[in-house]
C-alpha cells in the first residue's frame, strides 16, 4: 500500500499544473496577507501620511498599551476626554491637518481600538453607544440589549435563546480588553478563510485529475488488473490526492501563520473573542482556542473536500464537469446564495459548508443551534461530526464504483 501511495504521489506532483496552481495561490496569499504592509501607504488631501507598515505598527503599540486593562469607567472615562479632541464635522475628522496632529496621535488615536469596541458592543441602542458620558452599566446593559435583537433576528427558540442567556452568564460583568494579535487575523478573513478559498479552487483544478487520468488515457484495463486489487489501488489514489492536499494547506498555514507573527505579533491566548471580534457573541471562547478550532476545521474540511472531489470525478468520469460542481457549490454557490433567516434548517446547512463556517461574522459565530437528542451543538461542534460522516460516506460510495467499473463497458 505504501508503494502504491507514493506511486500515486509521484503521478501528481509529477504534473506542472499542481505546482503552478499552488504557486498563483501562494502569491495571492501572501499579498493579502502581508502585501499592504510593505508596499501601500496612507495619503490624506493628496499628501502622504504613513506607511501602512507604520500604520499596522502603531495600531498594534497602542493595542498593546492598552492590553490586560479592564473596560470600566475609570477606561471609559478616558475614552470620553479623547473624544474633546475629535473635530465636530465629519469632514475634518478626515482632514490631513487632523491626522498628522499632535493632539489625534497622542490623545486620540491610542484609544481607537477600544472606541470602536464600544460602538460596537452599545451602539444604535438608545444613543448609549455615544462614549460622551458613557458608564460602564450603560454600556454592558446596551450590550444585552442588542443581544436581543439578533436573537430575533436569527429567529431563536426559546430553547436556544435560554441556552445562549446561560452562556452569557459565563462571561465576567466586566471585560478585559487584551490584544488579539495573531489569533484575531487567523479567525479573521485574511487567515482560515482565504486559506479555504484557495484551497478549494486547487482542490477543483488539480485534484480531480487522479482518477479521471486513467479513464480518459485507456490506462485503466492495466491498472484495474494489478495483483494489487482495485481497492488497494483506490485507497492509494484517495490517500495521495488527501497528502497533496493536506501538504497545500499546510504550507499556505505555516506561510500565513508566521506572516500574521511577524507583523502582529503574538497577542494574548485568553484574549476574549467578545474584545478580539465578536462583540456580541455570547459563548465564553478565547480567541486562542477559537483561532485552534477554525484551523482544525479547515484542515478536515479539506481533506473530506479532496475525497468528495475524487469520488465526484469517479462518478462523471469528467474533470470539467466536477471541476464545475465544486467551485459552484463549495464556493460560488455558497457565498453568493443568501439563505432567509425564516429558512433555519437550510441555514444552518447553509452556514456549515466550509467556505461560510470559516468566516466568522457568518457560519462560526452563528447563534443557530441543533438539537441532538436533546443536546444542543453550535454549528461549529456539528461540523466535525458532519465533515467526518460525508467522509465516510463518500469514500465507500466512490469505492463500490471503482471496484464495480469495467473498463470494456464504457
Amino acid at each position: 500500500m505504501t508503494r502504491l501511495t507514493g506511486f500515486e504521489l509521484k503521478k501528481i506532483l509529477q504534473k506542472k499544473i499542481v505546482w503552478i496552481t499552488f504557486a498563483i495561490f501562494l502569491v495571492f496569499q501572501l499579498f493579502l496577507t502581508c502585501g499592504a504592509y510593505f508596499i501601500a501607504s496612507r495619503y490624506v488631501d493628496g499628501k502622504f501620511l504613513e506607511t501602512k507598515a507604520d500604520w499596522f505598527k502603531t495600531d498594534r503599540r497602542n493595542s498593546e498599551k492598552l492590553s490586560g486593562r479592564k473596560i470600566d469607567n475609570t477606561l471609559l472615562a478616558e475614552i470620553e476626554e479623547s473624544q474633546k479632541y475629535i473635530p465636530e464635522k465629519d469632514g475634518e475628522r478626515e482632514s490631513y491637518e487632523y491626522l498628522s496632529s499632535g493632539e489625534y496621535n497622542n490623545k486620540v488615536r491610542p484609544y481607537e481600538i477600544i472606541s470602536r469596541l464600544v460602538q460596537s458592543m452599545a451602539g444604535g441602542i438608545e444613543n448609549e453607544g455615544k462614549t460622551s458620558a458613557l458608564v460602564q452599566e450603560m454600556l454592558y446593559s446596551a450590550r444585552h440589549k442588542k443581544q436581543e435583537i439578533i436573537y430575533d433576528d436569527y429567529k431563536l427558540s426559546k430553547a436556544e435563546k435560554e441556552y445562549w442567556r446561560e452562556k452569557e452568564k459565563e462571561l465576567p460583568e466586566v471585560f478585559t480588553y487584551k490584544y488579539g494579535g495573531v489569533y484575531e487575523n487567523i479567525i479573521d478573513m485574511g487567515g482560515c478563510y482565504y486559506i479555504c478559498m484557495f484551497i478549494t479552487f486547487f482542490i477543483a483544478i488539480c485534484i480531480t485529475s487522479i482518477f479521471t487520468d486513467e479513464h480518459i488515457r485507456r490506462t485503466d484495463q492495466l491498472i484495474l488488473c494489478t495483483k494489487y486489487g482495485r481497492w488497494q489501488s483506490y485507497t492509494a489514489k484517495i490517500m495521495a490526492g488527501s497528502i497533496v492536499t493536506i501538504g497545500a494547506t499546510l504550507i499556505l498555514s505555516g506561510i500565513t501563520l508566521a506572516c500574521f507573527i511577524g507583523i502582529y505579533g503574538t497577542g494574548s491566548f485568553t484574549a476574549m473573542v467578545q474584545v478580539v471580534i465578536a462583540p456580541l457573541y455570547p459563548g465564553n471562547i478565547s480567541a486562542g482556542k477559537t483561532a485552534i478550532i477554525m484551523v482544525l476545521l479547515l484542515f478536515l474540511s479539506s481533506v473530506v473536500l479532496s475525497i468528495v472531489t475524487m469520488v465526484l470525478s469517479e462518478l462523471l468520469k469528467s474533470n470539467t464537469g466536477t471541476m464545475a460542481i465544486v467551485i459552484a457549490v463549495a464556493f460560488l454557490l455558497a457565498r453568493l446564495a443568501a439563505i432567509p433567516a425564516d429558512f433555519k434548517f437550510i441555514g444552518k446547512i447553509w452556514h456549515t459548508i466550509p467556505i461560510n463556517l470559516l468566516k466568522a461574522d457568518e457560519g462560526f459565530f452563528d447563534l443557530r443551534l441543533w438539537n441532538v437528542f436533546g443536546i444542543k451543538f453550535t454549528l461549529w461542534q456539528m461540523a466535525f461530526f458532519a465533515y467526518i460522516v460525508i467522509g465516510i460516506v463518500f469514500f465507500f460510495i466512490g469505492k463500490r464504483k471503482y471496484c464495480k467499473y469495467q473498463a470494456g463497458g464504457r
